[in-house]
C-alpha cells in the first residue's frame, strides 16, 4: 500500500501521521492528527515528542463562514503593518487569531488545548455541515481572543505548506478540514531529521509523506 493510502487510513482512524514539505522551503517535518481526535494525552505526546507550536488548521473557506481572517490582514487595518514582512520560505503566513475555549483554566495546559480543539472542531463540522449560522454562535460563544491555540487557515491551491499539505489529506481521506499540525523538533532546538522521524513512524506504525507525494498523486502543480 502507497504511503498516501496508508495515511489516509490512519487520519480517519485518529492516528498520528507525518508529513514533510519540500527541500528548499522549511525542510520540517510535521505530525498531524484530526482534530476531533485529539485527547489530553494526544497533547502530552505532541509537547514532549514534537516540541513545535501545536496548531488547528482548517480552511479559508471555513474561516471565512466563522468571520475569520488571516492576522496579516487584520495587521494592515492598524500601525503595525511595517512588521509585515514574508518569512524566508517566501509563503504569506497561515495564521489567523489564537484562541482558548471558556471553560479552560489557564488555555495552555494538555487538557485545555484539546478541550479548545475538540470544541474548534465541533465548529468546523458545523460549518462544512451548511450549519453556518450555529457554527458562527457556538464559535462566538464558547471561544476568546487572544488565547492558546493559534487558527491557521489553508490556502490549498495557492500555497504549499503543511498546513495545506494536512487539508488535502483530509479531503482525501474523507474528513472534516479540522487537524492539529505541530513541528518535529529535536532536543538542540533545529528540525528532526528525516530519518529520525522515519523510526518514530515506524514504532507507531503510521507514515512519513512528503509534500511532494502529496502534491503528484492530487495532480497538483507549485
Amino acid at each position: 500500500m502507497s504511503s498516501i493510502k496508508v495515511g489516509i487510513e490512519c487520519l480517519r482512524r485518529g492516528r498520528p501521521i507525518f508529513i514533510y514539505d519540500f527541500d528548499e522551503r522549511e525542510e520540517e517535518i510535521d505530525v498531524v492528527v484530526r482534530a476531533d481526535y485529539v485527547t489530553p494525552e494526544l497533547i502530552r505526546w505532541i509537547r514532549k515528542n514534537a516540541g513545535g507550536l501545536i496548531c488547528f488548521v482548517t480552511s479559508e473557506e471555513v474561516g471565512k463562514k466563522l468571520g475569520i481572517d488571516f492576522m496579516t490582514n487584520y495587521l494592515k487595518m492598524s500601525n503595525l503593518e511595517l512588521l509585515l514582512k514574508k518569512p524566508g520560505y517566501g509563503d504569506d503566513p497561515a495564521f489567523s487569531i489564537y484562541v482558548n475555549h471558556v471553560n479552560t483554566k489557564t488555555g495552555i495546559r494538555d487538557k485545555d488545548r484539546a478541550l479548545t480543539i475538540n470544541r474548534l472542531a465541533h465548529v468546523v463540522k458545523l460549518a462544512v455541515n451548511g450549519n453556518i449560522d450555529e457554527a458562527k454562535e457556538v464559535f462566538r460563544r464558547e471561544f476568546y481572543t487572544p488565547g492558546h491555540v493559534p487558527i491557521l487557515l489553508g490556502r490549498v491551491g495557492r500555497r504549499f505548506g503543511h498546513t495545506e499539505l494536512s487539508l488535502i489529506l483530509a479531503e482525501l481521506a474523507k474528513i472534516p478540514p479540522a487537524l492539529v499540525i505541530t513541528e518535529m523538533l529535536s532536543d538542540d532546538g533545529e528540525a528532526l531529521s528525516r530519518e529520525e522521524v522515519l523510526k518514530i513512524s515506524q514504532e507507531m506504525n503510521t507514515v512519513v509523506i512528503t509534500g511532494d507525494e502529496i502534491l503528484k498523486y492530487v495532480g497538483y502543480v507549485k
